[in-house]
């Protein structure tokens, strides 16, 4: 049952159809469902979901409406831990960062054929909320983020295709 405060998400084109939005697997509990954050130039939205425990998921829905659901290699599965999506280039690149069970994080970059690669900053930390977040990425595949050291302190980073 809806708590009311269960997130739903849509998706509105540029001519006003609005099309709902709805990961299977998302929570129906305060602050869970589905979330879309970043659209590309082809019509490719890509977000996040969170569960009936918290915990986040990614989704990618195609421009013809197809739903793909992923996470991260090592994300954790407990209360806001999981794979975030920060950014979808023009070609079907998805960029973001998992947090582990550990609440560290780390950077991935799902390919258009949803081959999920994860990396690592040299320099980022590995305690809780420390480590490896992107931005970013554009069309010609470079990631912007930042990644956040031992003392806890930000750094920006560049990464080149």
């Amino acid at each position: 049952m809806d708590s009311g405060y269960a997130l739903h998400g849509f998706w509105r084109t540029a001519q006003g159809t609005v099309t709902n939005i709805e990961v299977p697997g998302g929570g129906t509990g305060a602050i869970q469902g589905t979330v879309p954050t970043t659209l590309n130039q082809q019509g490719a939205v890509a977000g996040f979901y969170l569960d009936g425990n918290s915990a986040f998921h990614r989704f990618v829905r195609s421009p013809r409406g197809k739903l793909t659901t992923f996470d991260a290699p090592g994300s954790g599965a407990g209360f806001f831990q999981g794979t975030f999506v920060s950014s979808n280039n023009p070609a079907g690149a998805i960029t973001g960062y998992s947090t582990d069970m550990n609440n560290v994080n780390h950077g991935f970059l799902r390919s258009p054929g949803g081959t999920l690669t994860t990396f690592d900053v040299p320099g980022a930390g590995t305690g809780a909320y420390q480590g490896t977040v992107p931005n970013g990425n554009n069309a010609a595949g470079v990631i912007t983020g930042n990644y956040i050291d031992a003392n806890g302190t930000n750094h920006g980073f560049v990464r080149m295709p």
